[in-house]
This record gives C-alpha cells, structure tokens and sequence, in this order.
C-alpha cells in the first residue's frame, strides 16, 4: 500500500471516530501530495463542516468543485450549509440546479429543494420534490418525514401519519419522526 493510501485510511478512520481536526491534519498532507485531487478538497470541506466551520467548508466544497465540476457531493453539500447555515436560498438552488442538471435522478438535491420550499412555507411545492426524491430513492427515511412534515403543516394528518410511519419503517430510531407520530391528531 502506497504511503498516501495509508494517509488516505488514517483520515478516514479519523474522521469516523469523530476526530476531525486530527483527520484535517492528514487530508493536508494529503492534499500537498495532490493538489488536483478533488477528492481531497471534498474530504477537507467535509470535516470542517462536522467542526461547524462553514466558511472554510464552503470554501473547501467550492475548491472541491472547480477541480471536477461533476462533483454533485459537494454542490449537495454545499447547498445544504447555504440552506441550513447561512440561509441563502438562492445560492443553495444554484448548486442543486447544477447537481441536478449533471445527475437528473440525484434524489439528494431534489430532497434539499424540498427543504428550501418548506422553509418558504410552499408545502406543496415541497411535496412534489419530496415525491421526486422518493420515486429516485425509495429508502430514504426522511423523505417520507419531510412529506409527514409538509402533510401535517397543510393539516392533512391521515397523509402524514402515513408517511411518518413509513420513515419510522426504514429508521426505527429517527426520534424527530417519533415526535411528529405523537404530534399528529
């Protein structure tokens, strides 16, 4: 094994014990081995953003991009710290546009505009790319609790019970679909 495939396995591992600041220590060197590695970037972008440091995680993701503009991985994910962390809509959606226009069935992105639509209150605009993202990834359990969610805020409960238990079929131990089932009248 290659000394940067033993750095490789050291970070990943890491990263998985939830030690990223000492796996970010590797990915460098890493990346001074390779600085046209995509791949690298991405893993950097990664876990500054498990250490909620999404200035350089965005930056990281975006580096990531520049190198392989097919990288729907970080354009999902940085999609998801301008939904979440910096609350750019817009710019959230013109990287999912771009994951999507690469990868038409990236269920991903579709589930991330569906966010984006629940958080501008358009639930049933959420329903239809929750529904998209369903028909491209039939076992993704917070799809069916981003549909309970959408159905119970239009107040159509049966429809969300429905769809919670499902995501509470393919996850057993989602808490947050736990407390919506007994939120639902």
């Amino acid at each position: 094994m290659s000394n940067s495939n033993d750095l490789a396995q050291q970070a990943y591992n890491l990263f998985y014990e939830g030690k990223y600041t000492d796996a970010l220590s590797i990915y460098y060197k890493l990346l001074s081995l390779d600085l046209n590695n995509s791949l690298n970037y991405y893993n950097i972008a990664l876990a500054y953003e498990m250490i909620n440091e999404y200035e350089l995680a965005v930056s990281y993701y975006k580096k990531s991009i520049r190198i392989d503009n097919t990288n729907i991985r970080s354009m999902n994910n940085l999609a998801r710290i301008y939904i979440d962390e910096i609350k750019d809509y817009n710019i959230a959606e013109i990287y999912l546009n771009q994951a999507i226009q690469i990868e038409p069935k990236d269920a991903e992105a579709y589930n991330l505009f569906g966010n984006i639509s629940m958080l501008k209150n358009d639930f049933d605009l959420g329903l239809k790319y929750f529904k998209k993202s369903i028909f491209l990834d039939k076992d993704y359990f917070k799809n069916y609790y981003d549909i309970a969610v959408c159905y119970f805020a239009l107040k159509e409960f049966e429809e969300a019970k429905i769809n919670v238990k499902k995501s509470l079929e393919l996850n057993p131990n989602f808490i947050k679909a736990t407390e919506l089932l007994h939120e639902i009248p």
